[in-house]
């Protein structure tokens, strides 16, 4: 019995030694600085590297010369002018062959395409999010050098959902532009990088170099007017045929109204616009033709205006947009957008008017008018 108690104490001595060993030594060393401490640190967001696709589809004829894309591809249905002092050669009139060339000091600087039957290869018109993740990572960061400049690009999320940017290995991008409305692929634009910088949509720390250097004045503002709103009404009208809506037709009681209406707001900007920081803004857009994001009239200030136009704001609603430099980015813009699509999206509209004044738009839309029956006298049992 004597020596089990022996054991058993001679036990308890070599086990405490063994155990609190090292809870003693760790006293005498040094705390760990993580240790119950949390240091705060400042997370920004940064994607993995975008990488480049193979060069496909239409991004092979951007950066070809004006005559070396018509040998090809001769006999543009129209040429349009615009903002830039580039031209536009259209091609195609249907959901099937649609779409435009940009030319810039004659070369081809971008191409925006419609129609489901181009070569577009890997992307396909109707393609959802889904589709376009099997084929390309949708990425959120860009970075790329243009003359001497460095440009870090960031994507939000409603830029990833509706405008992802990809970009190929011949140093071009493409902007694939998918409606709100269904979620599908409805356009995609193969674009160079100067003409990235100068319709800009997505957040950039720097100053945007190329768009304080564009032209603040056209040579003839009246045929870019007429261009522009000849080429406005026919996406928007292919557009609408896509979604199974009724046509645009214009209306001359609307376009009568969106040409006082943009007098109105350009002459007397303060009896639309009550907001102050909204008023400067417009100011802005004004004198400088630079607006990011762009200008707009929201419906309160729409709905004021429609009102000292006259028209009857249960039959009339509209857009107001600024500046207005590319028309098929401007158009993409709406339809990817929750606050223009809405606009767009009534079934029942028929009829539109618009005014283009150098650096704006104001749209007018509203349904068809009801026609008044006649009633002939014979119907009215006169012999």
């Amino acid at each position: 019995m004597k020596r089990s108690i022996e054991f058993i104490v001679c036990l308890f001595l070599v086990l405490s030694v063994v155990y609190m060993k090292p809870v003693i030594s760790s006293r005498n060393q040094p705390k760990p600085k993580n240790d119950l401490s949390i240091e705060k640190v400042k997370i920004s967001h940064k994607s993995v590297p975008y990488y480049e696709l193979n060069t496909t589809g239409m991004a092979n004829y951007v950066g070809k010369t004006k005559d070396e894309f018509l040998k090809e591809f001769p006999k543009p249905k129209k040429t349009f002018s615009s903002y830039y002092q580039t031209e536009w050669l259209v091609y195609g009139d249907s959901l099937n062959d649609y779409y435009q060339v940009e030319i810039k000091n004659s070369v081809v600087s971008s191409v925006f395409v419609l129609g489901k039957n181009l070569e577009t290869t890997p992307f396909a018109m109707d393609m959802n999010l889904v589709d376009l993740a099997e084929i390309t990572t949708i990425f959120s960061n860009f970075n790329f050098s243009y003359g001497d400049e460095k440009y870090e690009v960031e994507l939000t999320e409603d830029d990833m959902n509706y405008r992802p940017l990809v970009a190929f290995n011949n140093g071009t991008f493409a902007m694939l532009h998918i409606n709100q409305g269904t979620g599908k692929l409805m356009a995609i634009r193969y674009l160079d990088k100067h003409t990235l910088l100068s319709i800009m949509p997505y957040q950039m720390d720097q100053d945007n170099k190329v768009q304080e250097k564009l032209p603040l004045e056209a040579k003839d503002w009246h045929q870019v007017n007429q261009d522009n709103q000849e080429q406005l009404v026919t996406i928007l009208n292919l557009l609408r045929e896509k979604e199974d809506k009724k046509k645009y037709q214009m209306d001359s009681t609307l376009q009568v109204g969106s040409k006082k209406g943009i007098e109105l707001l350009s002459e007397k900007p303060d009896v639309i616009i009550d907001e102050e920081s909204h008023l400067k803004n417009w100011k802005k857009v004004s004198e400088t033709n630079i607006s990011t994001p762009p200008f707009v009239l929201n419906k309160k200030e729409t709905t004021r205006l429609i009102k000292k136009l006259d028209l009857s704001p249960k039959e009339t609603h509209g857009i107001f947009y600024a500046p207005v430099v590319d028309v098929p980015f401007m158009v993409t813009n709406w339809y990817g957008s929750r606050f223009y699509h809405e606009e767009l999206a009534h079934k029942n509209d028929s009829r539109i008017g618009l005014t283009f004044d150098k650096q704006g738009v104001m749209t007018f839309f509203g349904k068809e008018k009801e026609k008044i029956k006649t009633v002939e006298s014979s119907d009215n049992g006169d012999l």
